[in-house]
This record gives structure tokens, C-alpha cells and sequence, in this order.
């Protein structure tokens, strides 16, 4: 029986992976902050923080295989030094503490987001790509998860874990209790004007990702990265498909390219008042840019192709928040 090493077990993803690590016979060990976690009675809880390279000395030892999804999301730039500490540092530890487990693989979960992004929808990045300096100085969570990588992707030495990341694009799907993606379909659900920006990104299923982050773990290169994204899709495509879906659909207002600058001053100013993480000029930039992304290499070398269009997802997604009380 495989032993696994989770950490950020407790959150979107990571509760979807431990439900299948269990179901697929594995011994589950999480790290965790608290005795609130809400996890299953069958796996193995272990107190500690991945800021706190003493708690995980003895944590993970025995564990054949170590997924480290634990991270802090922010887009806001006073956040950068925290990002960095929770998401880069956090990361090298993790890898210290693996490696001395002698764990044979380590998938690190990090994010499309570092492939960066492009201000066309002809242009399908991949993992030969990485997001510029630029694009890097405006987005402090996009830096943070570069940093990680470098760290993750560095090359091994005798002894050192076989490390492999994967790159999730936009999550959608059951169990999104802080409504990460939820969100978006909420304005539509309840929204009365919603403007549609001329981007687009890449979404994925949340068990497609799971799938992956397993296949990953056994068919992935030392060394190499993998991105878990399914379709690429215009904001007015994503926006149409969550209104079938919920079965409501707001007045949606294109907003065309020339108002960008518009948009991201008017968000600097909101997120100063009201202090949000996630409204930054950055992010409303982004929503006028393209996040089009190819999983053809987790398709090629780990057999993985997504199994749930977008429309399925969302109406997983939806059941599963009516069902919580959420939306």
C-alpha cells in the first residue's frame, strides 16, 4: 500500500484528491494547522506548517509519495512579501523535509498562471513558456508560484525527491466551499449587468485535475511540468455557458479592449478602499488578456485528457452549491 503525504488537504483541490487517494486504496497523511480540518476519519492528521521546518521533520517519514498543494492566494501587492514566504519558501521546505523522507515522487501543484499570459487568442502557450519579468512585477501571486517552481524544477541531487509539477488552469466543479471559480457564477446567477471583457482563459473540472496530479505522480519526468487545462474559452463564451447552466442570464455588456486602462484605475482605487485581494489593476488587466493554454504534453507522456466539458463542470459546480446553501 502507497502512503501519501498531503499538503492542503483541507482545500478545493486537495479535499477532491484525498477522497481519491482513499478511494484508491492509499494511505493518506495530511499536514494540518488545526483539529478543525474536516477531513476523513481514515486519514492520518499530522499538526504542523510548512513555514515551520521543525514541525515537518518526522511529518512525512514513510511516505512513498508527497503532494504539496498548500499556498496563499492574493493579488494584492502588499501581500508579495507574504506570498513569497507561503508559496516559495513554504515550497523549499516541503522539499527539504521530502527529501529526507526519501519519498520516491513529490508533485508540486502550482498554476498555468506562470506560463503567463498573451494578448492574443491565436497564441496557445505551454510548458515551454514562462510568464516575462514584467507580467511577473504587476502580479505578486503569479512571482510567488515562479518562484516555487524554480525551487521545485531545480536539478536533483543524489537523494533528492523526484519532483514534478503541475499546472492547473481555472478550476471548476464540487467542493468549491470558498467559491474560488464560484464566484464568477454567482454574478451570473444573481447578477442583473454584467460586463464581458474581451479575454478569455483556459477551465478545467476539478477531478479532471485530481486525475492528473495521479497520473503525475506515477507516468510524470523528474523535472518537468505538466499543464491540466481542458477548454479555452472567451469570457463571453464562459459567461453564456454558466447562463444555460443556472438558468439566468443578466444584461451582459461587452467591454471592448480601449477600456482597459478605464477599468484597472477604477479597480486600484476600489481595492484600496475596500481592501480587496483579489480587485488590483493587475487582475482586471488580465481579464482583457488571454490565459489560452495546451495540455497536449499531459495528454502525450501521462495519458491524461480531460473527461468533463465546461458546461458539465458548471452544472456539478451548481448542484453542489445549492446543495451547500452557497449560491
Amino acid at each position: 500500500m502507497n502512503t501519501s503525504f498531503v499538503t492542503g488537504a483541507t482545500g478545493f483541490i486537495g479535499r477532491r484528491l484525498v477522497d481519491r487517494l482513499l478511494v484508491e486504496g492509499h494511505e493518506v497523511v495530511a499536514l494540518v494547522r488545526h483539529d478543525q480540518h474536516g477531513l476523513p476519519s481514515s486519514v492520518r492528521t499530522v499538526r504542523g506548517d510548512i513555514l515551520v521546518p521543525e514541525s515537518l521533520t518526522e511529518a512525512g517519514v514513510g511516505c512513498s509519495h508527497v503532494f504539496h498543494l498548500a499556498a496563499s492566494v492574493s493579488f494584492d501587492p502588499k501581500q508579495r512579501a507574504e506570498l513569497e514566504r507561503v508559496n516559495a519558501t513554504g515550497t523549499q521546505h516541503l522539499l527539504e523535509a521530502a527529501n529526507t523522507w526519501r519519498a520516491q515522487r513529490t508533485v508540486v501543484v502550482s498554476s498555468a498562471i506562470t506560463l503567463g499570459l498573451s494578448s492574443t487568442s491565436d497564441r496557445i502557450l505551454d510548458e515551454e513558456t514562462t510568464a516575462d519579468a514584467q507580467q511577473a512585477s504587476r502580479n505578486p501571486y503569479m512571482a510567488s508560484k515562479l518562484a516555487a517552481e524554480v525551487i521545485a524544477l531545480a536539478p536533483t541531487v543524489d537523494g533528492a525527491s523526484d519532483v514534478v509539477v503541475v499546472n492547473p488552469t481555472t478550476v471548476y466543479g464540487p467542493g468549491d466551499t470558498s467559491l474560488n471559480s464560484g464566484t464568477l457564477i454567482g454574478k451570473v446567477a444573481n447578477g442583473k449587468v454584467l460586463p464581458v471583457p474581451s479575454g478569455g482563459g483556459n477551465v478545467v473540472d476539478v477531478d479532471d485535475v485530481v486525475r492528473g496530479i495521479l497520473a503525475a505522480s506515477k507516468r510524470g519526468v523528474g523535472g518537468r511540468r505538466y499543464v491540466l487545462g481542458a477548454e479555452n474559452l472567451s469570457f463571453a463564451e464562459i459567461f453564456d455557458t454558466v447562463a444555460k447552466v443556472v438558468g439566468k442570464r443578466p444584461l451582459m455588456v461587452p467591454v471592448p479592449q480601449w477600456t482597459r486602462p478605464l477599468f484597472g484605475a477604477a479597480a486600484g482605487v476600489l481595492g484600496a478602499v475596500t481592501g480587496g485581494r483579489f480587485l488590483t489593476p493587475q487582475l482586471i488587466e488580465d481579464l482583457f488578456s488571454f490565459k489560452y493554454y495546451s495540455h497536449a504534453r499531459a495528454q502525450a507522456e501521462l495519458g491524461w485528457q480531460p473527461s468533463y466539458t465546461f458546461a458539465e463542470s458548471v452544472q456539478r459546480a451548481w448542484a453542489f452549491y445549492r446543495e451547500q446553501g452557497l449560491l
